[in-house]
């Protein structure tokens, strides 16, 4: 059950890393340094929602 809840409490935390960077990637746009970290972020973020948004989703957490 413990697991459970820290896997939604990950999953809550990973949706609102992507929040960030959302408003980061509009804040920054035109400057090339942020874009391309942006992309390097996104691609992270992604790889988390996928392992563990995923299995947030599997266990009903």
């Amino acid at each position: 059950m413990a697991e459970q809840a820290n896997l939604r409490e990950m999953a809550n935390i990973i949706l609102n890393i992507r929040q960030e960077v959302d408003k980061l990637k509009t804040l920054g746009g035109g400057y090339k340094c942020v874009e391309m970290n942006i992309v390097r972020m996104s691609a992270m973020i992604k790889m988390l929602e996928l392992d563990i948004n995923d299995a947030a989703d599997v266990l009903g957490a």
